[in-house]
């Protein structure tokens, strides 16, 4: 996210002294993901940009899935509550107000959601083995 400076650290009273500080009681006016003070070497719109570019590589849903993979150690029931956490997180910096917005979110990470969902109803459906195994017999005492 953005930094923020806020009141009574050292970090605003360096802005403060720089005369760096755009909103100087920021904390009063709360707007969300705005700038309280002018960054070095970039611009605000830049700095934005910047973080919006991180965000959405954050929450694509190939980063999404990728999260998700690297926990196939973990059991099923976490997995899908970190896919759940990111999905819900992800609507923090991307608004999903409407349904349309949900839907589509849940469409483009529909790879992941239906691996989790097949590993969920038909345990090992993804590690069958190719080969044809041998019929039990039965055993007589």
């Amino acid at each position: 996210g953005l930094l923020t400076p806020l009141p009574a650290t050292p970090l605003y009273k360096r802005l403060e002294a720089a005369g760096r500080l755009t909103r100087p009681k920021h904390w009063q006016e709360f707007i969300p993901f705005a700038m309280a003070h002018t960054p070095l070497k970039m611009s605000i719109d830049e700095a934005h940009n910047e973080v919006r570019i991180g965000w959405a590589n954050s929450y694509s849903p190939e980063a999404i899935e990728k999260a998700v993979d690297s926990l196939n150690h973990k059991p099923l029931g976490y997995r899908i509550n970190i896919l759940i956490a990111r999905l819900c997180f992800r609507g923090i910096y991307f608004p999903q107000m409407g349904r349309f917005a949900w839907v589509k979110t849940i469409l483009e990470n529909r790879r992941t959601i239906l691996r989790l969902i097949r590993q969920g109803f038909g345990p090992g459906l993804d590690n069958v083995p190719s080969v044809a195994t041998e019929p039990v017999t039965k055993q007589t005492h």
